[in-house]
């Protein structure tokens, strides 16, 4: 959960998609994900009264992919927690479309310049894997992230941003 980026929530350029937009788009392939996860109540519980105490809103940005099966895990999760908070104090923006660069032969992942989004290789961004989510407080100033896969669970890793960075 990386503090150091000097990132702001106005480097998100690219067209995105609402959580809505999101669940209808790709329906079929996170259906299931979507339907079984149950995130904790007592930790929505907890970060609900942490943005109501602090007066602050949260601002994610999920950066993926639709071949990508950690993001079909990961991206539908984040918004069963989103809608069981039920609250305008967190936004969610989702921004597909990032490709992997196939024909370079380095070991790390390389994102591939013209086919995916401007976000995807801009260095602010530091993307090493995905879906990443990116936090951001009502300030559009970055707080945190959760990369690919949650330490913990998605709520949790969620409560830990808002908890040590609000």
């Amino acid at each position: 959960m990386n503090k150091d980026l000097d990132l702001k929530w106005t480097d998100l350029v690219s067209p995105t998609m609402t959580p809505d937009d999101y669940l209808r788009e790709f329906g079929e392939k996170i259906k299931y994900n979507y339907k079984v996860y149950e995130p904790k109540a007592d930790i929505l519980k907890e970060i609900k009264a942490i943005l109501k105490i602090k007066n602050e809103r949260l601002k994610i940005a999920a950066l993926g992919a639709d071949w990508c099966p950690d993001c079909h895990k990961n991206v539908p999760r984040m918004i069963k927690l989103i809608k069981r908070l039920i609250t305008n104090d967190i936004e969610l923006r989702i921004l597909y479309g990032i490709m992997i660069n196939a024909l370079d032969n380095r070991e790390e992942i390389i994102w591939h310049k013209t086919r995916s989004p401007p976000e995807a290789v801009n260095p602010k961004f530091e993307l090493k894997a995905i879906p990443t989510f990116y936090f951001f407080n009502k300030n559009g100033e970055f707080l945190g992230q959760i990369i690919e896969h949650p330490k913990e669970t998605i709520e949790e890793d969620t409560l830990k941003i808002i908890k040590e960075n609000l």
